[in-house]
């Protein structure tokens, strides 16, 4: 059978049927027409004999028209025609090779034997009818075991799924939905199954979204012929049959099975997701909201709060929050700032706190919330027609006392505030807290800077040796001081509002020299300078000027404060100071060169004359001579140390000296040129202690164990020398701590070895005591050099250290005198 021929039985499966029907049915009506023509039967005889055969052709006839009508595909008509077909074929072919078989070997036909075939064969035939019908029975059974597989799966599990699910086939109609469909969309499962996916989006399912347009051109996209898989968000509207929903929506092609060439939607409900990104960008919303409210420098500390309450509002849902004072002992509920969408309630209103819900927070002392009124709390109005449902509400302290309250409430009830909300509650309070605070601090310094500042003026206002003005931020004079009208000799009137600049001589303002001052004061606070300024009259002072800035309790710069000094007559004094160095220095170079070269060409010439002297009495003179010289060129040689060391001080380096070894020296060689005298050493340092010193500190140490000596009138002089630790006040420079004498820095304490000499001589009078240790005293009321006092005193004073004298009792008939030498620790 050709192509053409196939599908045309195929479409007309139930005119073959019907056409054999009509074949089979002349069979029996030929027996009937040859029994009555032939054998002479009667026709109700050959009607009963074959009215079974006819019966059954024309049921088959029948089965044709039947099959018609049949809303099957053609296939399965085909199917049932070709089953007709061959087993027609083969009876008729068994029967027919029965025939030819009885034909060919008896020449004859036995009916009977034809019968008993036809049992035969319909035995076969019920076999194989039999065991077909046993495997369609066990195909039926299989496919209602798969059936009620799939049913479970589908009515059990994915029609109970809380995921939306669409399966569509190849044309992209519905086939099934599960329950989730009707919950979501809001439509029945029987309007869904069945309709054309895409004319149901268009007609009713688009139209339930927030943005129609752009779902209905999303999903038809994936209507397309090469769509693959696709996923986007979609935000369900609520209605009177649906919530509203966040859906994602997620589709693919289904590519085998029954659907093949169809797609399955799904549509997961992602609300609660959404719902959590709304909450934390509301939080980071409100977060940045706060933060701008408290950080704007532009807002009172009222429009601040209020800027809190509307966050909060916003935050929490609620008609009405209120920032509150309140005075427990009176039992009154201030409002300082308030906002409600309706109500009498406003900023400045007082009301009694028992009619309040803040008296409950205030009673607990912390955040307390109610989403529905207690029972045992009764309704509170806060000035409104209607009370208030829910309400949150935390104190408010301000250093360690209860200020108030801040809280929010709303008309109706709701679920319990988060933790978060009530966690933003807090901190508002907080910082509310902290703002009444710092602005009782602010207050509390700005009446202290007003009560300093009037001091302050006051104290100027007295002053007349310091020219003490102040000048605004342009540098223009705003206040002057009596100093400052003696000093530069201008009258309040006349200076006010002019610029600083008018105090400089020209060529300094032509430098800029007033701008960069003023410039570096309000850069690093304060400047200083030294130089020449110029009165009223024209004439001009060395004056020493500092510019320190000023600022408001704000920390803003408001301008300058000036103070200056007519340093004039002590820049005279240096310079004449200076000159006098320079003399000193000069006589300097006289005794290193001049005095000392003469006295080393006596010492010589004095060498060569004891060698040529034999008169005992002349050497004795000779001799007497060279000691005296090179006790004279001794003493230059100190002189010139000393010189170098006090006259030069700014040149002068002091460094680490071992005091021990130092010591030990200078005991050694006094000892030796006065070996009636006794030393006695004790308590010394160890070696590695060393002390601020130079070379002139065995001189020092020397000139006092001499002192004990030369002045001692006991029979047997006795001098003690021992070390004590101690500490000493020392000018240092604040931020090196380098040791600076007398520079006018900031005194430290600093560790110290104080070397004691005691001696058991006469000892010295209380009251000539402190004149010994002054400089420039050369003598003591009994006659004598007082050079090596005055050496040790100046470089005591050079080391950073200090000299003292006092009585001293070692047993001598009458008190010695204990000279005391502090040296500050070399660091």
């Amino acid at each position: 059978m050709n192509g053409g021929l196939r599908a045309w039985a195929s479409a007309h499966s139930w005119v073959v049927v019907s056409l054999l029907g009509v074949l089979v049915l002349l069979v029996p009506l030929y027996d009937a027409w040859d029994d009555v023509t032939t054998l002479s039967w009667g026709v109700t005889t050959t009607a009963v004999e074959n009215a079974p055969l006819v019966l059954l052709a024309l049921a088959l006839v029948w089965g044709g028209f039947w099959l018609r009508r049949r809303d099957w595909a053609d296939a399965y008509a085909w199917a049932v025609a070709k089953w007709t077909l061959g087993i027609t074929a083969a009876v008729a072919s068994l029967y027919a090779l029965v025939i030819a078989l009885q034909l060919w070997a008896m020449r004859d036909l036995k009916p009977f034997v034809l019968a008993l075939d036809g049992v035969v064969f319909g035995a076969a035939l019920a076999f194989a009818i039999g065991v077909y019908s046993a495997r369609q029975r066990i195909a039926r059974d299989e496919l209602a075991r798969s059936r009620e597989e799939y049913r479970t799966l589908t009515d059990d599990v994915l029609d109970t799924s809380e995921v939306a699910t669409f399966i569509l086939d190849e044309e992209f109609d519905v086939v099934w939905v599960n329950e989730a469909v009707e919950e979501y969309f809001g439509i029945e499962r029987e309007a869904v199954v069945g309709r054309h996916k895409p004319a149901l989006v268009e007609e009713s399912i688009a139209a339930r979204f927030e943005e129609p347009s752009a779902f209905r051109e999303r999903v038809l996209e994936t209507y397309a012929p090469d769509a693959g898989s696709a996923e986007f968000e979609c935000h369900l509207l609520g209605g009177p049959e649906r919530e509203e929903r966040w859906l994602k929506h997620s589709s693919q092609p289904i590519e085998s099975g029954l659907y093949a060439g169809g797609r399955i939607e799904h549509y997961t409900d992602v609300t609660a997701v959404k719902r959590r990104e709304r909450q934390l960008d509301l939080r980071e919303r409100k977060l940045r909201e706060l933060y701008e409210s408290i950080s704007d420098a532009s807002l009172t500390f009222e429009e601040q709060v209020d800027a809190l309450i509307g966050v909060g509002r916003e935050l929490l849902d609620a008609d009405y929050g209120s920032f509150a004072r309140i005075d427990a002992d009176e039992g009154t509920y201030h409002v300082e700032v308030a906002q409600s969408e309706a109500g009498d309630v406003a900023a400045g209103d007082t009301l009694p706190l028992a009619e309040t819900h803040c008296r409950h927070t205030v009673a607990a002392e912390r955040t307390i919330q109610f989403g529905t009124r207690p029972l045992d709390v009764a309704e509170k109005a806060y000035g409104t027609d209607a009370g208030f449902e829910s309400y949150v509400g935390t104190p408010v302290y301000a250093d360690g006392t209860l200020y108030g309250t801040l809280c929010f409430l709303d008309r109706e009830e709701a679920d319990e505030f988060d933790d978060w909300q009530l966690t933003m509650v807090e901190l508002m309070g907080s910082w509310i807290g902290y703002e009444l605070e710092r602005t009782q601090l602010l207050e509390a310094r700005r009446r202290e800077l007003r009560e300093e500042e009037a001091k302050f003026e006051e104290f100027v206002d007295s002053v007349d040796d310091y020219a003490i003005f102040t000048l605004d931020e342009g540098g223009h004079v705003t206040s002057w001081n009596p100093g400052a009208a003696q000093i530069k000799g201008y009258a309040e009137s006349e200076i006010v509002g002019e610029h600083v600049s008018v105090f400089y001589p020209e060529e300094r303002v032509e430098a800029g020299v007033p701008e960069s001052l003023l410039a570096e004061a309000a850069e690093t606070g304060q400047a200083h300078d030294e130089g020449w300024r110029v009165r009223k009259d024209g004439t001009r002072f060395w004056a020493d000027v500092t510019i320190a800035a000023r600022h408001d309790a704000d920390g803003a710069h408001v301008g300058y404060t000036k103070v200056v000094e007519d340093m004039t007559e002590q820049r005279e004094r240096e310079r004449e100071l200076e000159h006098e160095r320079e003399r000193l220095e000069f006589m300097n170079r006289i005794l290193r060169h001049n005095i000392l070269n003469g006295l080393n060409l006596v010492g010589a010439r004095t060498d060569i004359l004891e060698d040529r002297i034999d008169d005992p009495e002349s050497l004795e003179h000779v001799q007497t001579i060279s000691r005296r010289a090179d006790d004279l060129s001794s003493l230059i040689d100190t002189m010139r140390t000393f010189m170098d060391a006090v006259v030069n001080e700014s040149e002068h380096e002091t460094y680490p000296v071992s005091l021990r070894a130092a010591l030990e020296e200078a005991v050694a060689g006094v000892a030796d040129a006065h070996p009636d005298a006794v030393f006695e050493t004790h308590d010394l340092p160890d070696a590695e202690a060393t002390v601020v010193a130079d070379d002139l500190l065995g001189e020092v140490l020397e000139n006092v164990l001499e002192n004990a000596v030369v002045h001692n009138d006991a029979e047997t002089p006795r001098v003690e020398v021992w070390v004590t630790e101690t500490t000493c006040a020392v000018d240092a420079d604040a931020a090196s701590g380098d040791a600076r004498p007398d520079d006018g820095t900031e005194a430290t304490e600093r560790d110290a070895l104080c070397v004691h000499v005691a001696d058991n001589g006469p000892g010295i009078p209380d009251e000539e005591k402190a004149s010994v240790l002054r400089k420039g005293v050369s003598e003591l009321s009994e006659p004598g050099n007082g050079f090596g006092l005055y050496l040790v005193t100046e470089m005591m004073a050079a080391y950073g250290g200090a000299v003292d004298v006092r009585d001293a009792d070692l047993g001598g008939p009458e008190e010695g005198a204990a000279f005391e030498l502090v040296f500050p620790r070399a660091e």
